[in-house]
């Protein structure tokens, strides 16, 4: 592996490092999309079709009654962004462990490392105004982790299986 790929490996983690460190520095109503979804959604359409639509989340009822429909889909697009940005820095730090150690040895320590940030972000919002650290957050980040982690190890176990 090239150097330059190397460090591009390293500056992207570290660029996810910040990000998520910004994003757990800011405060929600800084980070509040409601109105912006009620402009692009028939709020009426929504809120008749799913007016039954409520499930637990950590110790919150997630409802149309509760959250109104531009709260429910904030809540769906932040809950994808954390999946999706733990996914992403699961496979950083594995890329850049691969770069000294085996991949089976690169998995593990990937998704320890991974799950370490993600009980670290939520204790960090414990310290920003209008926010809140959750377990469910952790386990939904975990969740990310293992899932991109397991897409590695099949991916990586078809491509040494396919070039025997």
């Amino acid at each position: 592996m090239g150097r330059a790929k190397r460090v591009l490996e390293i500056i992207l983690l570290v660029g996810i490092l910040a990000g998520l460190f910004i994003s757990s520095s800011t405060p929600y109503g800084k980070q509040d999309i409601r109105g912006t979804i009620s402009k692009f959604v028939d709020e009426g359409t929504v809120s008749e079709n799913w007016q039954d639509f409520s499930f637990q989340y950590g110790k919150k009822e997630i409802s149309i009654d509760n959250n109104g429909v531009a709260g429910v889909i904030e809540f769906f697009l932040r809950k994808g962004t954390h999946f999706s940005v733990f996914a992403i820095l699961a496979a950083a730090w594995y890329r850049v462990l691969r770069q000294r150690l085996t991949a089976m040895v690169a998995l593990p320590w990937s998704a320890f490392l991974s799950l370490a940030v993600a009980v670290l972000d939520e204790w960090h919002q414990t310290f920003t105004p209008d926010r809140t650290g959750q377990v469910a957050d952790v386990v939904l980040d975990g969740i990310g982790v293992c899932t991109m982690l397991l897409i590695i190890a099949v991916w990586s176990l078809w491509r040494s299986r396919k070039t025997r």
